[in-house]
């Protein structure tokens, strides 16, 4: 379950043009000669040579063949990294992505906040991370939304309120920096901040279902259900919304969704557009064509909370450490870490967000370790360093304030603070989001 390592290239990291040029020189071709083999102009082979010009798939693959390179040349070599690290630096350099929401309005279409994907580029993992910019909206603009997942949400700056629809009635929490609050978000939801400047936050889902694919666009964000001002939704409108969504994800048309269901496509298109009820019959083979558990596709809430849990920053100090089942120091050495578990008080299935304290200890007292599950780490202070394997290679990166890193942690990995201050008994402090199936206690002993 890798990052690929040419997911996170470049084209011009490939510097194609200066290796034709190269090879055409060391082969002793000159440019017109090796255009005309090619079938292209001098002129353009000299800006493609120059990096002043983008060849076409083809025209790359005719450069190489009257060079005699074999194809895979023109590729840098794969590794499959168990870990992809997001720079503080970079998370922005793209757009952001904007939550829709849909208006009570016809045709309306209103966006809130803005998102930048974290760990887009890992491949099977089962928790989908963003960063967040949470803007002010005013009371009549608040729309509720819902996504089958349980969510842990860190305020880095500002403050915001959470309203939340639960069959226990609706809940309001404000949340100011260092807070955090782990919920369940198929219940009815939004977000506003309580400043005119926007908050930032740290988002965190699990879903109980086979991993998030790849990429943001997925039924957790764009194609979420959308409900109007009031919280109000039907179940079966949901299941309509979050239909298509899958359909359109999976890259499936209506004729084939159709065939697996029993369906004819004039009924699924009915049943997509909300027009029709979808008959229960229908609902399994697609759970399983899906690889959605029922309860999940279906999306009904459950009827006993809690549904949330908030753990606020001045409480923080008064949580008792849990200790590592799988060991981290060597025999008899002293504690390298403390673990405070941030949603204690939140029926948890798979995810379990924990802030982390590293403390000053001499490395030769630390054992890689290894443990079922993925873990997402965002590094609040101090300077982290993430050792592990790359295949065959053991790999060494330095994580700084704001930087993340998503990790395949059954491949054997070691995490050790840096600070330079002989005077700290902390090195760094970071945000540790666990995602396991076996669950806490097989991360933690009491």
């Amino acid at each position: 379950m890798p990052v690929y390592s040419s997911h996170l290239l470049q084209y011009e990291d490939l510097k194609l043009g200066e290796r034709f040029r190269e090879e055409r020189q060391r082969r002793g071709l000159k440019l017109r000669d090796l255009a005309r083999k090619v079938g292209i102009s001098a002129a353009r082979l000299s800006q493609i040579e120059n990096e002043r010009h983008v060849p076409s798939l083809r025209q790359a693959l005719a450069i190489a063949e009257a060079l005699a390179l074999p194809p895979r040349t023109l590729l840098p070599p794969d590794v499959r990294l168990p870990y992809q690290i997001a720079r503080a630096s970079e998370v922005r350099s793209g757009p952001p992505r904007q939550v829709r929401l849909k208006s009570p309005h016809k045709g309306g279409v209103v966006h809130h906040h803005e998102f930048w994907p974290v760990a887009d580029r890992f491949i099977g993992r089962h928790l989908e991370t963003v960063l967040g910019r949470i803007h002010q909206v005013a009371g009549n603009n608040r729309y509720f939304c819902c996504h089958h997942e349980e969510e842990f949400l860190f305020v880095l700056k500002g403050s915001l309120e959470f309203l939340c629809r639960t069959p226990d009635g609706l809940v309001r929490e404000e949340l100011r920096r260092g807070d955090c609050i782990t919920f369940r978000s198929d219940m009815p939801h939004c977000l506003s901040s309580l400043e005119p400047e926007p908050a930032e936050t740290i988002h965190v889902l699990a879903s109980e279902s086979a991993p998030v694919e790849t990429g943001f666009d997925r039924l957790s964000w764009d194609q979420s259900a959308f409900l109007a001002p009031d919280g109000s939704t039907d179940a079966s409108q949901q299941f309509s919304e979050k239909l298509k969504a899958l359909r359109e994800a999976h890259g499936w048309t209506v004729a084939q969704v159709a065939s697996v269901a029993g369906l004819s496509e004039r009924q699924l298109q009915r049943i997509e557009s909300g027009e029709r009820a979808v008959p229960f019959r229908a609902i399994l083979p697609l759970a399983r064509a899906f690889g959605k558990p029922l309860g999940e596709l279906i999306g009904q809430t459950a009827d006993r909370g809690p549904y949330h849990f908030v753990q606020r920053s001045d409480a923080i100090a008064s949580i008792p450490s849990r200790t590592r089942r799988t060991p981290v120091e060597l025999p008899s050495a002293p504690r390298s870490k403390t673990c405070q578990p941030l949603a204690s008080g939140f029926p948890a299935r798979h995810m379990y967000p924990y802030l982390v304290r590293l403390l000053q200890v001499d490395v030769e007292t630390l054992t890689m370790h290894e443990h079922h599950g993925h873990e997402f780490i965002y590094v609040l202070g101090g300077e982290l360093e993430l050792t592990t394997y790359a295949q065959d290679k053991q790999v060494t990166e330095v994580l700084r304030p704001g930087d993340s890193c998503y990790l395949d942690s059954s491949v054997p990995h070691l995490v050790r603070g840096e600070n330079r201050n002989p005077y700290s008994q902390t090195t760094a402090e970071v945000i540790d989001v666990f995602w396991s199936p076996l669950g806490e206690n097989y991360l933690f002993g009491e």
